[in-house]
């Protein structure tokens, strides 16, 4: 099989497994419906991996100004519209990006459509109302994502883009019955269709500057820095496009000042979130940003505003979730702040750093949904922290697997987290801007400590359950057996991006960081020093796995060993406790500044339309409904006044012929 077949093929099977769903699922397959799921999903996955070793074996990378990335690709399918609109081709884009993106997506969704059977399943095994359509949603979001990734032109690109926060707005509203589900999705809808306003014009900006919507073509007239016309490429101009299509990323990723529908996503069940919040919608910006890096790259404003927004959004998200106690909202938090990560990593050029923490977070992030999802399974929907306690014991499966998540998004030594993070902050000490490097430790350190807190009040100390439990106990094999395996991809992941002695996963990732230092260690390797000063050579290896476990160990020793201190300092620092608590107060100052006001507008404009509009018109049909209301008396319903009607009619009309003659 071809590679231009395997392209196609990859985001159609999930599509056709999602009809599949909707047309016998069920009628005839009902609580079995997930099949017709999972196996195209498997089979996507499995057609993945055959592209990627096809492109690995066929595909060259040019480095070029070290870290940024130029792929070599070609056109998959080219379907011809109409002929007059070229713009109008329908193309793939097949590359070492592409295939490491459809690995991540495939695989963590496949584990995540496997966690929903038993998910979705009351506790006597019996299917959730809406099963089957919920499974007909995964399907569409996997096609719809793997048809973002596999875009070859801004147009299906931008296709993508809007079915991806469709099926999320089905999804996050599954439960459509419950108020807070279905504002949740209106909410992410509404938000992200901001972002996506800026995201389309910077798409309309582009064809008008370039005369085309190919990603090669683009990108080579902005290399050669010329416009359709043949004119100079104007920096204001490639710095708006920059900017408009960031204003996309910030939406789907969720980033200041557009990140507040995240947190809400969590009202959708739990493999919903963790399917938004690890390897799909969420990364849909940092993915783009990194397809359009020659766009991005050319601006260094634009790059100055990626990196900064994104350390901001980090360092932001990590503070919050602090003080949180729902365990979905905590992780939801950070993942806003490990996308903040992503986009400083973008944002000083580290592209390859970014798309390697994209694809690490994937793993460890899916495992800490799902191992909430466990807990809250077992504790009868309940997920405040505060509520239950002590869960190690009852259940094993989901406390290990969630440790060795937690340590991995802790940034532990020798996990996943431990390699991609720390290539970010490298790349920011490297960068203009350092100081990024030192928000970025900071927000490690926070990172550890929160992650550690959420574990040490959810599996350590007394057993507690909450009202209506009888005990724990451990979920089924559907539930657990996706949780060991995505355990191994937080170990282990970090190893499949960068390698000794190679480009990395071919070459996509550059081993310019920790890995390589800690190898040349190990093996006694001569290794050039990366950094100068007080980080310099191997100490920042040190510095931030020192960060990693001194945030754990805070923890520990806050909420085992000394658990009156936290309370303490809430007390002592009561209003900002209550602003980290309260979220900033962002979501009330968002509904004083903008809701209230489009609502009262909203309202002005009905009253408009009802009273005045309507008094208008009502005063227009007034002369007609007179005369009719003058009229109606001569039709009383006597045949004989009729009669007599139409004589005296007739005896007008004949004297008037005779006098007119």
């Amino acid at each position: 099989m071809d590679q231009h077949t395997l392209a196609i093929l990859i985001p159609l099977l999930p599509l056709a497994g999602a009809v599949l769903v909707g047309l016998i699922g069920l009628p005839l397959l009902r609580s079995r419906s997930h099949w017709l799921v999972i196996t195209p999903v498997a089979a996507a996955l499995v057609l993945a991996w055959k592209l990627y070793q096809d492109v690995a074996a066929t595909t060259t990378l040019a480095c070029v100004a070290g870290k940024r990335m130029m792929f070599d690709s070609f056109r998959v399918y080219d379907w011809l519209l109409a002929e007059s609109n070229t713009w109008l081709n329908v193309t793939f884009r097949v590359d070492p990006l592409t295939c490491i993106m459809l690995l991540a997506v495939l695989s963590v969704s496949l584990l995540v459509v496997i966690y929903s059977v038993g998910y979705m399943r009351d506790h006597h095994g019996h299917a959730e109302r809406g099963y089957e359509r919920f499974f007909a949603c995964l399907g569409i979001f996997v096609f719809s994502m793997c048809t973002l990734v596999l875009a070859g032109n801004f147009l299906v690109l931008y296709a993508g883009w809007e079915l991806v926060g469709l099926s999320s707005y089905l999804l996050i509203g599954f439960y459509y019955e419950r108020p807070a589900a279905a504002a949740a999705a209106k909410k992410a809808f509404i938000v992200n269709r901001i972002g996506d306003f800026g995201f389309g014009l910077g798409i309309l900006l582009i064809y008008f500057t370039f005369g085309t919507l190919e990603y090669s073509k683009v990108f080579q007239m902005i290399h050669a820095g010329a416009t359709v016309g043949g004119g100079a490429l104007e920096p204001a101009r490639i710095t708006t496009i920059a900017l408009l299509l960031f204003c996309g990323a910030i939406g789907k990723s969720a980033q200041l000042p557009l990140h507040v529908w995240l947190p809400d996503a969590m009202e959708g069940p739990t493999p919903v979130s963790a399917l938004i919040h690890a390897a799909t919608m969420v990364t849909a910006g940092v993915y783009m940003v990194a397809r359009c890096h020659v766009i991005f790259a050319a601006s260094e404003y634009a790059m100055w505003i990626v990196a900064t927004l994104g350390a901001a959004t980090a360092f932001f998200a990590a503070t919050i979730a602090l003080t949180q106690f729902d365990m979905k909202r905590i992780l939801a938090y950070s993942t806003l702040s490990q996308l903040g990560y992503m986009f400083l990593g973008l944002g000083v050029g580290a592209f390859d750093s970014a798309i390697f923490h994209l694809f690490t977070h994937a793993y460890f992030k899916a495992l800490l949904f799902l191992g909430a999802g466990s807990v809250m399974h077992a504790m009868a929907g309940t997920i405040d922290i505060r509520r239950f306690g002590g869960l190690k014991r009852a259940m094993p499966i989901t406390h290990g697997t969630f440790l060795i998540g937690g340590l991995a998004l802790a940034g532990f030594p020798l996990l996943s987290g431990f390699w991609s993070k720390d290539e970010i902050i490298h790349a920011a000490l490297e960068s203009r801007m350092p100081w990024l490097a030192w928000v970025a430790l900071l927000t490690a350190w926070l990172t550890a400590f929160y992650t550690f807190r959420m574990i040490f009040l959810a599996f350590y100390g007394k057993v507690k359950l909450p009202q209506g439990v009888e005990h724990a106990h451990e979920s089924g094999a559907w539930m657990s057996a996706p949780l060991v395996l995505l355990s191994v991809g937080a170990i282990f992941a970090g190893y499949f991006g960068v390698a000794f002695h190679s480009g990395g996963a071919f070459g996509i990732f550059e081993p310019h960081g920790k890995l390589h230092e800690l190898l040349g260690v190990l093996f006694a390797k001569p290794e050039k020093a990366v950094h100068g000063g007080l980080l310099g050579g191997h100490m920042l290896m040190y510095v931030s796995s020192a960060i990693a476990i001194l945030g754990i160990f805070t923890a520990y020793f806050f909420y085992r060993r000394r658990p009156t201190i936290p309370m303490a300092l809430a007390l002592a620092t009561g209003p900002v406790y209550r602003l980290l608590y309260n979220k900033y107060y962002v979501d009330e100052i968002y509904d004083l500044v903008f809701v209230r006001p489009l609502r009262k507008l909203g309202e002005i404009c009905y009253d408009l339309d009802r009273y005045f509009i309507n008094g208008i018109l009502w005063i227009i049909t007034l002369i007609p409904k007179s005369i009719g209301f003058g009229l109606r008396r001569w039709q009383q319903g006597a045949i004989q006044g009729y009669a007599l009607g139409m004589v005296v009619g007739l005896l007008v009309v004949l004297w008037w012929m005779l006098v007119a003659a």
